[in-house]
């Protein structure tokens, strides 16, 4: 893009009705002053200067003209910011030189007119949702199409006029050519067009049929045209609750419809195909009305559908966003990472919902920096988040959200349950092989990959810096294992952390425990008192399970788990520590020489 045109907009826009329409502006001399919308603050010091055409906050820092700001408030990408704003300054676009690669892009009044049908389109839609709910009210018991729509909407979904408004949410009629009927405008038509067909099929408003037969077809097949005569087309969505999908400038670029007789013919749901307006890998269905929460709150909430995002704002929970059922991708999460840095992603509590977390992470593994904070939530089986907010409430909902442990912990708790824990070499070998993998899509930060590191390692160990991986053998007798020391030693509380760590994880993780029970008793020092009252923990078990426990899933109950999966490793190393702390106090005695006490700590580690 030539720097003449940059330069051409920045001199012809206001600045100050460019910010004015997400900020309210006071006057203050030669300025205008207003709230920041980038940071929270209670006094204004956001200062925007038509002379300079720049803004500042001088509380954040934030800084920029107009493409600038567009940009930042609106998530839109440079080249887009900078066309929209051409054609609204009367700014020409040179075409690119020779051999500069070429994006193909309708052109403006092309664009222009998609947009303007894809908004009267919505607005039909929802008229077509007010008269229904109105009837429903005049005459609930009533038969029809538009009553048993109304009452699905509003009495078994219970979609509030709030809502609706918010969303544009509409209804798509049951006929197969109702958008006919609409008095669309000039301005709707293709290029050399008499009318809006071609703009509402490039647009996937409706499709054409195919040129054979002459059925009329039933509910779930497309009726046929004639072989002769000009082209037929039908209604893309029919008999549906109708979302808008707006982009991050509140432009319509496409639909999506949710059947609403559940046992008819057809797709749950159904999505505007791929057009000149809609790419689905760039858009997130509610970012444009949930951008002022998401700057609020710092933090915004990834669901899947739609009705997930609408419910959730019902509910107040108005930060959310959907990727339309389909996986988050790279794109997608670049132009959320634009608001802010943290992310929870909410995925229903069902195998299909693991599935989809594994995949959003492994998009979200490349593009991580130590700045970003990722949350995985997994809710409840059977539930997805429409469900947990109307069932539970807001509140429990946030607190579920607050709870959701970081990205890294899930991996890493999702490694450890495919490979069954990290009892045997063979599982302790694969999870090592799948941290790896992990690892490498990694790239963006390699303190972060190191951080990674080290708590991979932590689940295997157990323990900060342990040495070695490999499970302790069995000692002289087979009870022992090879590093306990041949008399009690007196140890600080610190020496002695491995212990009081794996009572308090009996008692937060019985349910556990008692599968590993036998393998711990195996390990212990049946002389060392704190061992023995370990033991105790364990028989007793039996008499009071299920006792008190923390909730599962939690990061206490986690914690727990992972230390008595690892139990051998921490054992082994807090055998190392008692053996080196014996032979530390042999050497200041002058009962073994140093070539002695260096050799023995060789063989330790």
């Amino acid at each position: 893009m030539p720097d003449s045109v940059i330069d051409e907009i920045k001199r012809r826009v206001d600045i100050a009705e460019v910010v004015g329409r997400h900020v309210e502006l006071k006057r203050a001399g030669t300025a205008f002053k207003g709230l920041c919308p980038f940071h929270t603050e209670k006094s204004p010091s956001f200062t925007v200067s038509p002379q300079r055409q720049s803004y500042h906050c001088y509380g954040c820092g934030a800084h920029g003209d107009a493409l600038q700001f567009r940009m930042e408030m609106e998530g839109m990408p440079f080249r887009e910011t900078v066309e929209e704003m051409a054609l609204a300054a009367g700014v020409p676009i040179p075409p690119p030189e020779p051999g500069a690669p070429v994006v193909r892009r309708p052109a403006p009044e092309v664009r222009n007119a998609m947009h303007m049908a894809t908004d009267l389109a919505a607005g039909f839609y929802e008229r077509t949702l007010q008269q229904a709910i109105a009837l429903h009210r005049q005459r609930p018991d009533a038969p029809g199409f538009l009553v048993d729509a109304a009452r699905y909407t509003v009495g078994k979904r219970r979609i509030l006029q709030s809502t609706i408004e918010r969303f544009r949410i509409g209804l798509a009629p049951d006929g197969w050519e109702t958008l006919k009927g609409v008095d669309w405008p000039r301005g709707t038509f293709g290029p050399g067009q008499g009318d809006a067909s071609s703009t509402l099929a490039a647009v996937d408003l409706i499709r054409a049929r195919e040129e054979r037969g002459d059925g009329e077809g039933s509910e779930g097949e497309v009726p046929h045209a004639p072989s002769q005569g000009p082209k037929s087309f039908y209604d893309t969505f029919r008999a549906r609750l109708i979302f808008p999908v707006r982009d991050t400038a509140g432009k319509v670029v496409a639909f999506g419809g949710r059947k609403l007789i559940e046992d008819s013919t057809g797709a749950k749901y159904l999505n505007s195909a791929e057009t000149p307006i809609f790419h689905k890998s760039n858009v997130l269905y509610g970012l444009f009305e949930a951008r002022e929460s998401i700057r609020r709150n710092k933090r915004a909430l990834v669901v899947e559908g739609y009705m997930d995002v609408a419910m959730l704002s019902q509910y107040g929970v108005q930060n959310a966003v959907a990727t339309m059922g389909t996986a988050m991708t790279e794109t997608q999460l670049q132009t959320l990472l634009r608001f802010t840095d943290a992310l929870v992603f909410v995925f229903d509590g069902d195998a299909a919902g693991m599935k989809a977390a594994r995949k959003a992470s492994d998009t979200i593994l490349p593009l991580l920096r130590s700045n970003h904070d990722i949350r995985i939530l997994t809710l409840p089986d059977g539930m997805d988040p429409d469900d947990a907010v109307q069932k539970l409430g807001s509140e429990a909902f946030e607190t579920m959200v607050s709870g959701a442990p970081s990205l890294s912990y899930f991996l890493r708790d999702q490694l450890l349950e495919e490979c069954g824990g990290l009892k045997s070499p063979e599982q302790r070998a694969r999870f090592q092989q799948r941290f790896q993998q992990v690892l490498k899509c990694i790239t963006s930060d390699a303190t972060l990959a190191k951080e990674y590191w080290k708590m991979f390692q932590e689940a295997l160990t157990g323990k900060t810096g342990a040495l070695g991986f490999g499970k302790p053998s069995s000692g002289p007798g087979g009870s022992r294992p090879p590093f306990a020391p041949a008399r009690p030693l007196q140890v600080s509380a610190s020496e002695r952390s491995i212990v009081a760590k794996l009572r308090e994880a009996v008692r937060l993780a019985p349910d556990i425990a008692l599968q590993e029970r036998e393998s711990i008793i195996n390990l212990v020092d049946p002389h060392d008192p704190a061992e023995t009252a370990l033991v105790k923990d364990l028989d007793r078990l039996d008499d009071v399970f299920p006792v008190q426990r923390a909730a599962e899933n939690t990061p206490e109950w986690l914690f727990a788990r992972d230390v008595l999966l690892a139990h051998a490793d921490l054992f082994e190393q807090y055998r190392k520590d008692q053996v080196r702390l014996e032979l530390k106090a042999q050497r200041e005695a002058g009962t073994i020489t140093t070539a002695d006490y260096i050799r023995e700590l060789r063989e330790i580690c």
